[in-house]
């Protein structure tokens, strides 16, 4: 179903939110109610949808791939609309600064009877786990919730978040400037050497938390990927991502933040965190077969998501184009 000829990856595609709107969008923030604000992302998208033609491509690619697998299951088809897609994402920036500047009650967050409870144990024992997040929904609200005590762990924990701050520096810088005291440490995806994972591996030892998202490929090292069936085609998943799980070797699990309407002014958010089935306490010889079943696993659950919330995949790229 994806092009066949050369397309872009997400690290080629410039950050279409520049920290200019996002500086604006949190200064009316300030002086605005959030639904005001969020009200505001409606023709905010509505320009991007109607000026963005790559965008309304690649979005229109993924709803058909969601409609072929929602067929195929047995369920009646999605009524594609570009336009809902985009303007979902526009409401989510909107909500990623809320949660940053303070302005998001996390009484809206409800928590789902899955790993939730595992996970807050292990940080209460101070052991150290590892989270895979995504770019379906909102991942700040996971960062916001630790950074403001309110993940039901009754003792403060960092955060340590791998990023590739050459995408998405704008963003970042901001969320420093809005809010200078999370307990989040930035960790660049370049800078990822022998010394960082034995950095890595005594921060896990100390009961941290180490963050990565799952669902983009590495822009440094582009030909090593895991080939992954997700949503009916082989797509490709960053390899160095979940080896970096197999060297921690810590509790694991998938989190995911979902706005239970696709697009609302009022939002409720359902908080998932699924426990990953697979460890590596084996051999370098095993390792690489769990490694797959690690990508296979989080991708079943991507996939989970993107069928009960299609307008909350923000990957607006050919994610299926391999390097």
């Amino acid at each position: 179903m994806s092009e066949k000829h050369p397309a872009e990856r997400w690290y080629e595609i410039k950050e279409k939110h520049h920290a200019a709107g996002l500086a604006l969008t949190f200064a009316l923030l300030k002086i605005l109610p959030s639904a005001a604000v969020r009200a505001i992302a409606f023709p905010v998208g509505f320009f991007y949808w109607l000026f963005g033609k790559k965008t309304r491509a690649v979005s229109r690619q993924y709803l058909q791939h969601v409609n072929a697998v929602r067929v195929k299951n047995g369920q009646p088809p999605l009524k594609i609309s570009t336009l809902k897609h985009i303007v979902s994402f526009a409401i989510t920036l909107t909500e990623k600064l809320e949660v940053w500047a303070g302005k998001f009650s996390f009484r809206q967050i409800h928590f789902q009877d899955d790993g939730t409870d595992d996970l807050v144990q292990n940080l209460e024992n101070g052991r150290g786990v590892m989270l895979f997040i995504s770019h379906v929904g909102n991942s700040e609200l996971l960062r916001g919730l630790a950074s403001a005590h309110e993940t039901g762990v009754t003792k403060p924990f960092v955060v340590n978040s791998i990023i590739d701050m050459s995408v998405t520096a704008g963003f970042n810088a901001l969320i420093k400037k809005i809010n200078a005291d999370a307990t989040m440490n930035i960790i660049s995806a370049d800078d990822i050497s022998p010394d960082t994972m034995i950095m890595l591996q005594e921060k896990v030892a100390g009961g941290e938390m180490v963050v990565i998202a799952g669902d983009r490929t590495s822009a440094h090292t582009q030909t090593r990927f895991v080939a992954q069936d997700f949503l009916g085609e082989q797509a490709p998943f960053a390899y160095g991502a979940y080896l970096l799980c197999a060297l921690l070797n810590v509790p694991t699990y998938f989190v995911f933040g979902m706005r239970q309407k696709d697009v609302s002014l009022r939002p409720q958010y359902d908080f998932y965190a699924r426990k990953c089935p697979i460890t590596f306490d084996c051999g370098r010889k095993e390792r690489e077969e769990r490694i797959r079943q690690t990508v296979a696993a989080y991708a079943h659950e991507l996939e989970c998501r993107c069928l009960e919330h299609p307008y909350q995949w923000y990957n607006f790229f050919d994610f299926w184009a391999m390097p």
